[in-house]
């Protein structure tokens, strides 16, 4: 009878006590930031979510630049199931195939008036997430599959050591650029262009290696130190105005998940999207007033002529690429195609905000800087 009472309690905790999942699957992904940086803040969120919503089938380990590999590794590392997922920019793979910045950095709008949002729906709604994983099976031969999930654009033009107010002064300075079309285009405008990590930066600016630079935005360009070498900070820029981080995840391994762990991948990586448009105003703002407030920071507005003169040398740029590769040219067509129905939608609802804002710092309902 003993026997029986235990068998039967033994059954009903069973029944009563939260189920606890075994970690099926380990879901290790190395980014390419440090973990101070708000980016590597929402590829955690985005572990957190996977293991919740997997009810803890999926055990995910986030690792911070060079945890286990450096970020330029990062592609092969996945590929070769030394992580099973990764998160960069694409247009670090832009040196393997240009194409690689029309999908996370199209500098300038293409010159056909895309905005980071109109990027994000052609991807999600359009075809673009179809072309991306093209580029990363197809043309680049990786068993990868990526995910456009971090849109963190504009980024700011950059800081200098002076101020200027002409093209011509700014062409006289030496500044740091991202590699690839955004620094190509800057040279095709006249400017005197280096590229080099961002760690790189602030020893640079201390000896005079270079008069200018940027970075990504106010929140991480505090972090970088930025502010302590320079006082002029211009934030409208067009070299990387759509700026969206992504995330990779080994197709093999993907591809041996059940559904419902496919699912969970798959939601928790549309969710990310909206995490990091709201951390970017949340951080930014209140950073950008600390750079003000507390190091003395100068804002600056960036000189008509340069919207000009970079939209056209950067449409030269990337019209030399899409005549030599038929991929390239591919996604710019869809692209293109793409703008034609969303660019004159998303400028005339931009507007809208642009004017309420701007007519609330003009009548002081909003102190402006």
């Amino acid at each position: 009878m003993k026997r029986v009472v235990v068998l039967m309690s033994c059954v009903a905790f069973l029944f009563m006590a939260p189920k606890v999942w075994a970690s099926d699957y380990q879901l290790r992904i190395q980014t390419a930031v440090p973990s101070a940086s708000m980016y590597y803040q929402t590829v955690e969120r985005l572990g957190d979510r996977i293991e919740t919503l997997s009810q803890g089938q999926i055990k995910v380990t986030v690792y911070a630049d060079g945890g286990v590999v450096d970020a330029f590794e990062i592609l092969e590392a996945v590929h070769d199931g030394i992580v099973e997922g990764g998160m960069a920019w694409t247009h670090y793979w832009s040196g393997m195939h240009p194409a690689g910045l029309l999908f996370s950095a199209p500098t300038a709008g293409l010159g056909i008036g895309l905005d980071e949002m109109a990027v994000m729906s052609w991807a999600w709604e359009g075809e673009g997430n179809e072309l991306y994983a093209r580029f990363f099976q197809e043309e680049l031969g990786y068993d990868i599959r990526g995910y456009l999930t971090m849109p963190m654009g504009p980024e700011p033009f950059g800081w200098f050591k002076e101020e200027f107010h002409s093209l011509d002064e700014l062409t006289r300075m030496r500044f740091r650029s991202p590699p690839g079309i955004p620094a190509q285009s800057f040279r095709e405008m006249g400017m005197r262009v280096v590229s080099m990590p961002g760690g790189e930066i602030v020893p640079s600016a201390q000896r005079g290696v270079i008069d200018a630079a940027e970075w990504i935005s106010p929140g991480d360009d505090r972090l970088l130190g930025l502010a302590d070498v320079w006082d002029y900070y211009y934030l409208e820029g067009l070299h990387q105005a759509i700026s969206i981080g992504d995330i990779y995840i080994n197709n093999t391994w993907y591809n041996n998940l059940p559904d419902h762990l496919q699912a969970v991948i798959e939601e928790s990586m549309k969710a990310m999207i909206a995490d990091q448009k709201l951390m970017n105003v949340h951080i930014n703002s209140y950073a950008l007033n600390e750079l003000v407030e507390e190091y003395g920071t100068k804002l600056r507005t960036t000189p008509d002529e340069y919207y000009e003169a970079y939209m056209e040398a950067s449409s030269r740029v990337i019209s030399g690429y899409a005549e030599d590769n038929e991929f390239f040219k591919e996604v710019l067509d869809s692209m293109t195609e793409y703008a034609r129905y969303a660019v004159p939608y998303q400028t005339r609802a931009n507007k809208v905000f642009y004017e309420m804002g701007q007519t609330a710092l003009d009548s002081g309902a909003i102190e402006d800087y």
